[in-house]
């Protein structure tokens, strides 16, 4: 049963020592010695608001290392963690008396404990880049930090109320999901009841008690489990230990908050662990398991296979076990089971060296990339817990290549993960074969093919649905690119009042009349079939308001150092500028067949299977290229297609209209800006 009630009592020197030799006889103890000795000393006099001896803090924190099996030159830094902050000790001094690599360790905490937190989440932010930043240099400055965090949670009592509810809620919103993201369950589960127990004392009171009462059926139907499985596997030959645990207090009331359920409505709190030899035998149980009980479909996962990014490998299985309740089942080997509670600590459990190849923990190989790019505080804080809380999904590329991403990811964290550039040119995704919008989240186990094309890139909206930090600094770079290009192309060189009336006046009669003159679209590919009152010299472009297609009654306005925009001549905009006839020019059409327009076209609609293919198919039999696609649904079923395709001519766009709302279930269509219901 899960347990964190603080029991106060004297832990000394002995204990530390009892803890190393458990997993680690052949540490440096001379080294641990000399570094307890000197920390007592420079210690001596202070106290904790418990009234103890400060050197017990920073000996519980070396305790709570040695737990996690943590090397000698980890252990020594937790010792003297607090010397260069708390005493009059340079680190000058700690590097002469042990040494470059545990003065390193030091002085990464150092900085992180120095830097005030304060209530201002600003001012948080940059404690947590502080902090992430130094574990590029060594990781090992975190899980000592996570240790202090865990020991200053276990006395937080000692603290006024105000305090503890600002450090509880610091350990719920940072700390226990850093450490579940760095892989050490067993911390993250440990400072997750700490916090809850701090922050929501009734209802941890209530599913405490809860536990407490059905100690007896829970431990005797696990027992029951536990001596079937053992028994099973005896005949099939399969060495393994078998244990069975409880989900701890939080993951309880998370599932019964989350899920809207009471405590006896959650059937898998019971969960059983079966660790073995050889990875062969993990799959060799699970088919064992699944002839005892019938397993639940969509409750299987294998991280053995696919790796989370923490390095997590595990069999998961929920099974509806005897009397029907639901089990829980994990199988695993030893190595994976060390890995699955210590994670990132786990590199260091039988080897004393520094060297942690970092490609192994996704969240570490991210935070270089935010050192260089996440410049703005409230960008970082807002990715950071992005990537802490990330569940991952697995899909499928059509070559048959497995790629990772968050839960709740869309096509657009999925096209930057395959690459920038497609990243940046998506415009949909074929899931499963069908294609569909960019918000779409996606479900592991889909095939995901990405929709580019050339006119395709970011805007503002993607950085509401993309959930991977990647994406979203892509996407960053991409927007803040090209909003400082359009700035640029706006700067004026500043001129004088006078000489800058003269050149408005020259504006208004510089375009003589009488010739007629065919000009370039704005657009390199294709030409507008527009013929002008002008001079080869004036730029033109089509409003975006209005957005004219040849069909359209047009007329051209004169405007102040951006040339002509053509407008329709029923566009609203034109009422404002009613007082600067002068201004206005004639303008027409001219034939052409290259040249195309971009239109907006809406689709209402009941939704059905195959309806987002069968409109895509209608504007492809049309020769209608579509730029852009947003799509969304209703509860009632209802849905809402908005395209922007590119078009030859008003008959085209009539043509297009038309056939769509011939579609089956398609209740109106109609060109936006207009809103001209054809059905």
């Amino acid at each position: 049963m899960p347990e964190i009630e603080l029991k106060i009592k004297s832990r000394d020197y002995a204990t530390l020592v009892e803890s190393i030799k458990a997993t680690r006889p052949d540490a440096d103890f001379d080294l641990i010695a000399r570094a307890y000795d000197y920390s007592e000393k420079k210690h001596t006099g202070q106290k904790r608001l418990s009234g103890e001896p400060y050197i017990v803090h920073p000996l519980e924190v070396g305790i709570i290392l040695a737990g996690l099996r943590m090397d000698s030159t980890t252990i020594t830094a937790a010792l003297l963690h607090d010397v260069v902050e708390d005493t009059e000790t340079a680190l000058a001094e700690i590097v002469t008396l042990f040494g470059k690599e545990v003065a390193a360790l030091v002085d990464g905490v150092t900085k992180i404990s120095s830097l005030k937190k304060k209530t201002k989440s600003h001012d948080q932010a940059q404690t947590l880049r502080k902090m992430l930043l130094a574990t590029i240099d060594d990781p090992r400055v975190i899980v000592i930090k996570l240790a202090d965090k865990t020991h200053n949670m276990r006395t937080v009592m000692f603290q006024p109320a105000h305090k503890q509810e600002r450090m509880a809620y610091e350990v719920l919103d940072i700390y226990a999901p850093l450490a579940g993201r760095l892989g050490m369950s067993k911390v993250r589960s440990e400072l997750e009841d700490l916090a809850f127990k701090i922050l929501h004392p009734d209802k941890y009171l209530e599913i405490k008690t809860l536990l407490m009462s059905h100690r007896e059926e829970i431990e005797t139907n696990i027992e029951n489990i536990r001596i079937m499985l053992k028994d099973k596997l005896a005949e099939m030959s399969i060495h393994a230990e078998i244990t069975g645990r409880v989900k701890h207090y939080y993951s309880i009331f998370r599932k019964m908050e989350m899920q809207n359920k009471t405590f006896d409505e959650i059937f898998d709190i019971r969960a059983i662990r079966i660790i073995t030899d050889q990875v062969k035998d993990c799959y060799g149980i699970l088919g064992i398991v699944h002839t005892m009980w019938s397993p639940v479909p969509s409750r299987f996962k294998d991280y053995i296979a696919v790796p989370k990014s923490n390095m997590y490998q595990s069999l998961h299985t929920t099974v509806i076990g005897p009397e029907n309740h639901f089990l829980e089942i994990q199988i695993r080997t030893l190595d994976m089971d060390i890995t699955a509670e210590m994670g990132i600590a786990a590199h260091w459990a039988y080897k004393e060296t520094s060297k942690l190849p970092r490609k192994e923990i996704a969240l570490l190989s991210d935070i270089n990339k935010w050192r260089e790019e996440l410049k703005n505080t409230r960008e970082f804080m807002s990715d950071l817990k992005m990537d802490l809380y990330q569940e991952e999904i697995f899909v499928v590329t059509p070559q048959g290549k497995i790629v990772k991403l968050a839960k709740g990811a869309t096509p657009i964290d999925f096209a930057f993960m395959i690459h920038t550039e497609v990243g940046y040119h998506c415009v949909g995704a074929k899931i499963n074969g069908k294609l569909m919008p960019l918000k779409t989240e996606l479900q592991s186990g889909a095939i995901i093919e990405v929709v580019t094309s050339p006119k395709g890139h970011p805007s503002e909206t993607w950085l509401k649905l993309a959930k991977s930090v990647n994406a979203r600094q892509k996407i960053r770079q991409w927007l803040r690119k090209h909003a400082a290009e359009k700035a640029g192309e706006k700067i004026e060189q500043p001129v004088k009042a006078a000489e800058k009336e003269k050149k408005e006046k020259k504006a208004e009669v510089s375009i003589p009349e009488q010739e007629l003159l065919r000009i370039r679209h704005f657009s390199k590919k294709n030409r507008t079939g527009v013929l002008v009152e002008g001079n080869a010299h004036v730029m033109i472009k089509l409003s975006q308001c209005c957005q004219p297609i040849p069909g359209d009654e047009i007329i051209g306005f004169i405007t102040r150092g951006r040339g002509i925009t053509v407008h329709k001549k029923n566009c609203p905009a034109l009422k404002r500028l009613s007082n600067e006839k002068e201004r206005f020019i004639k303008i027409i059409w001219a034939e052409s067949q290259a040249a195309t327009y971009p239109v907006k076209i809406a689709v209402h609609a009941s939704d059905r299977q195959n309806l987002l293919k069968d409109l895509a198919d209608k504007l492809s039999a049309h020769d209608a290229n579509v730029i852009k696609m947003e799509a969304q649904t209703e509860a009632d079923g209802s849905a809402l297609f908005k395209f922007i395709v590119e078009v030859r001519s008003l008959k085209h766009v009539l043509e297009i209209t038309n056939d769509l709302s011939r579609l089956k279930n398609v209740t109106k269509v109609y060109k936006l800006n207009e809103k001209v219901i054809l059905k």
